[in-house]
């Protein structure tokens, strides 16, 4: 029987789904079919990343045969998540907290990076081989770079000792920094890193730090918590003239860290800049091709929450 002895086919053909010119743009970006690559991101919690906008945005601006999806794996879940990376044969994951330690013995190998470190937070499939790298602390030295500040030979102070603080000081010990100074609220977690860094140095809240921390060069906040509290700054750093003020935080309002920076008259960073760089390493690992760094910039500036 004939098309035209068949007006309900006519209706199904071009009554029913819109023409390309009326789909709106914003629908158009998913483009995933049987050749889509997946990479996804592990987590708990994940649903505020923004690595998933900055990746996708990437993705679609370059054209390239990939999709980036959060998955919420906690703790309990995370061998079971790892394994899934082989059984669906996913390109990757990214990982996050608080899972970039204990991911370390279900992999394969780890680079050089995650060993300096002790720390993952990329994994690459490669033949159902998972390889483990960390592009937190190269990506550091990246933002550093993009505001010409050298590692090499500076004195840097980093308050907090957790996985982040880790990372950081492992790159700049290996970038040459002269003198490394971390403070935190327990001398516990700091010495753990300091047994492994030569070039580290201790302080508590509670010792006299004033003088140590003076004529540095850069100070990094990798706390999670206010920097000022009931009127008072967290940490005293007026002794610390000129540095550069780097808060890992970030958001469309300027932190704590970065209005005490403001009233010493120093220069201030947030953490958005780390955060885009890791991500640029991350996705030339999994694609092998670099990334439209302004497109993921722009990401990350669009979707970023308020502090």
């Amino acid at each position: 029987m004939s098309k035209k002895n068949k007006p309900w086919l006519i209706f199904l053909l071009t009554g029913i789904f819109p023409q390309n010119s009326e789909i709106p743009s914003e629908v158009k970006t998913m483009n995933i079919s049987s050749h889509t690559k997946i990479i996804g991101l592990f987590g708990d919690p994940v649903i505020h990343s923004l690595s998933p906008a900055m990746h996708n945005a990437a993705f679609s601006y370059q054209k390239l045969p990939y999709t980036y999806i959060p998955f919420h794996v906690t703790p309990q879940n995370l061998p079971t998540a790892i394994s899934a990376i082989r059984a669906l044969n996913l390109t990757g994951v990214n990982i996050t907290v608080p899972h970039k330690e204990k991911v370390i013995p279900h992999l394969n190998h780890l680079d050089e990076s995650a060993v300096r470190c002790g720390a993952v937070n990329t994994i690459l499939n490669v033949n159902n081989e998972l390889i483990g790298h960390n592009t937190d602390g190269p990506g550091f030295i990246d933002s550093l770079n993009e505001v010409n500040l050298n590692p090499r030979g500076i004195k840097a102070i980093i308050l907090g000792a957790g996985g982040s603080a880790r990372a950081i000081a492992a790159q700049l010990a290996h970038e040459n920094a002269a003198e490394i100074i971390i403070l935190n609220r327990t001398l516990e977690k700091a010495q753990q890193i300091s047994s492994l860094l030569p070039k580290v140095t201790v302080f508590s809240l509670q010792d006299d730090y004033k003088t140590a921390i003076t004529g540095a060069n850069l100070v990094i906040n990798t706390l999670s918590v206010p920097f000022k509290k009931e009127g008072e700054w967290l940490v005293d750093l007026s002794s610390t003239t000129g540095a550069l003020f780097y808060d890992l935080r970030y958001g469309n309002m300027p932190s704590d860290f970065l209005h005490y920076a403001k009233e010493l008259n120093n220069p201030g960073l947030d953490g958005l800049s780390m955060l885009l760089h890791q991500g640029a390493r991350a996705f030339t690992i999994f694609t092998n091709q670099k990334p439209a760094l302004d497109i993921m910039r722009k990401a990350l500036v669009i979707n970023q929450p308020p502090i």
